[in-house]
Order: structure tokens, then C-alpha cells, then sequence
């Protein structure tokens, strides 16, 4: 009961952290066109796919048969400057002799989705028009937190499972998340047991999705992530360091309708909207995580945390949990 009221408010004020006045997630993605989306996102699609990976195990140990843990994930993902900007290649079109004629101008360090807030205009002259008139701004964001619950449940001959689930508002647009992981304990496999190591040796993986969702409730966004992780630890009775390293990779689908304005050939000085349908797959440069972290026991109740590097981000995880092995 103790530790219920230690993690609920921890879980709240980690979900509502920086949820203020702004323009929402989905919605500022909807006014990117196919060709800016992949620069534009690119941050978003990698700091998920780097999130979401992370904390999956905190020992190489499993528990024995129906013994489980439950805890609370509070991650930090921190997004590397380089990620807040890119050089945009944006489509104008204008109107020339009763004929659309399209071009094509490059827009130096335009603000990505993590990047500062202001938008950048799209420059043109005469009856040009951009396609998009401007790229949207940022959130102004150094990196961000994400709160999950995961519960781990041991199955047999030291293999576990473990589930997370939640559904959450990221910058004012609906996020759902479901992730399923195995993690198999070498030490007790039949063939390892005349073997006295002298660290337990584990090797786990897990498939994670995640949505996002506009206004209108339609998911413009699904994600699906994969890793595998080699995982060794040390039990020390109150204390057990881990270190662990891992493959991993993330697609994300986006599908959604763009919506632009072109100079109308039938009444020049007049533009018409021209809606196109985005249907893309992108993949994140989350490749591999190299995580260290430690935890401390205190009766059935833990405290761990560990740090990711991932690719080019880094990850900071802290669990709040209690376990009955």
C-alpha cells in the first residue's frame, strides 16, 4: 500500500510533465508534406523507438514459476542537438502561361519536431505559392519523460515474461502502447546446470507498438519496434549490478491527409486546395542500446536504475517496484 502511493503521484506528474498550451502532436504533423516528413519526424520516430526500449530488464535473473515483479518505468529520453534541426527541401508552385509550373527550394536549419517553436515560412513571390506554406515549429525540447508500468511473470526453466501497457497523452495528442517481452535465464537451462557461473547470463527480447492519434481519433501513426538483448548480472543480496547490450530497430507507418493550396489555371489570383493522401514507411536510427545500471533490494521492494546509449540518444530509467520470486 505504501509504495501504491509512492508511485501513483510519480505516474501522474510524470505523464502531465510540460502538457501545456501548444499546438498538438498530430496536428502539426498533419501539415507536413511527404517529402519534409521523414526530416521533420525523424527525432520523434527514433526518441520512441529508443524510449519504449528501454527498462525491459533490470537483472538477468528470472523469476521461478508464477513468482512476478511489478514496477513503474520512469524513463528520461534526452534528444541530441543535431535532432532539433534539418535542411528542408520544400516544392513551390506558381502559376505561368495558364500552366502550374512546380520548382523546388532548400531551407537551411528548419526547426524538426523536437526543435524551437517558431515555424518557418516557406519565401515566395508573385502567384507562388509553397507546398507547404510554412514548416511548423517545435516544442523546444532537451529531452522528455515517459512513466510505464510493466509486470514480469516467471514461466518455467527460468524464462519470463513481461507486459507493458499504457495509454498516455504526449503533447496533446493520444499515444497507446502494448509491448510483450520473453527474457530466458542461461543459467538454468538443463545443460548449464553442472556450470557454477559466477554471474547470471540472460538473453531477452520483446515487439512493441505505439499509435498516436489526432483530434478526430484517427491514428495517423503506427509504430512497430523489435530488440534483443544480452543481459549479465551480479547478485549481491541487497545490491546487483547489471550491464547489458542489445540490437533493436523501429518502423513507423504514417497515413494521413495534406492538405495545400495551388494557384487555380481557370482564375488567376485565385488558389485551390488539393488534398493529398500520405501512406509512408520510415525507419527510426535506433540500432543498438549498451545499458549499465545497478539495483538495490530492500525486502520485496527494489529501486533500480540503469542509462542507455542508443544510436546517438541517451536514456535514463529509474524503477520503483516490489517482487515476489
Amino acid at each position: 500500500m505504501k509504495i501504491t502511493k509512492l508511485l501513483l503521484p510519480i505516474l501522474f506528474f510524470s505523464l502531465l510533465f510540460g502538457q501545456e498550451n501548444y499546438e498538438p502532436l498530430a496536428e502539426k504533423i498533419k501539415k507536413v508534406s511527404e517529402n519534409l516528413l521523414e526530416g521533420y519526424t525523424q527525432p520523434l520516430i527514433t526518441s520512441f523507438g529508443t524510449g519504449i526500449s528501454t527498462g525491459l530488464f533490470h537483472t538477468a535473473r528470472s523469476h521461478k514459476t508464477l513468482g512476478f515483479d511489478i514496477g513503474v518505468r520512469i524513463m528520461y529520453i534526452q534528444i541530441p542537438e543535431f535532432a532539433k534541426y534539418f535542411d528542408a527541401k520544400v516544392l513551390t508552385c506558381s502559376l505561368a502561361n495558364n500552366r502550374l509550373d512546380y520548382d523546388s527550394l532548400i531551407l537551411d536549419s528548419t526547426s524538426t519536431i523536437f526543435g524551437p517553436k517558431e515555424r518557418t515560412d516557406v519565401p515566395v513571390s508573385g502567384s507562388a505559392v509553397g507546398i507547404p506554406p510554412y514548416i511548423p515549429g517545435g516544442f523546444n525540447l532537451s529531452g522528455f519523460p515517459v512513466a510505464m508500468p510493466q509486470l514480469n511473470v516467471g514461466i518455467i526453466s527460468g524464462s519470463e515474461l513481461a507486459i507493458r501497457y499504457i495509454p498516455f497523452t504526449f503533447r496533446g495528442s493520444s499515444v497507446n502502447f502494448l509491448g510483450i517481452g520473453l527474457k530466458q535465464n542461461i543459467n538454468s537451462l538443463p545443460f548449464m546446470k553442472s556450470l557454477t557461473l559466477p554471474v547470471d547470463i540472460a538473453i531477452g527480447g520483446a515487439i512493441q507498438d505505439f499509435g498516436i492519434e489526432d483530434s478526430n481519433g484517427y491514428q495517423i501513426v503506427n509504430s512497430h519496434t523489435w530488440n534483443l538483448q544480452l543481459v549479465v548480472s551480479k547478485n549481491l543480496i541487497a545490491f546487483e549490478p547489471m550491464v547489458g547490450f542489445g540490437f533493436e530497430g523501429t518502423k513507423v507507418y504514417f497515413k494521413y491527409d495534406f492538405e495545400y493550396e495551388i494557384p487555380d489555371t481557370l482564375n488567376p489570383g485565385e488558389n485551390i486546395t488539393v488534398t493529398d493522401n500520405v501512406d509512408i514507411e520510415l525507419i527510426a536510427q535506433n540500432s543498438y542500446r549498451a545499458i549499465m545500471g545497478f539495483t538495490f533490494k530492500l525486502g520485496i521492494f527494489y529501486l533500480h536504475y540503469d542509462y542507455n546509449l542508443v544510436s546517438h540518444y541517451k536514456t535514463h530509467n529509474a524503477i520503483l517496484g516490489f517482487s515476489l520470486r
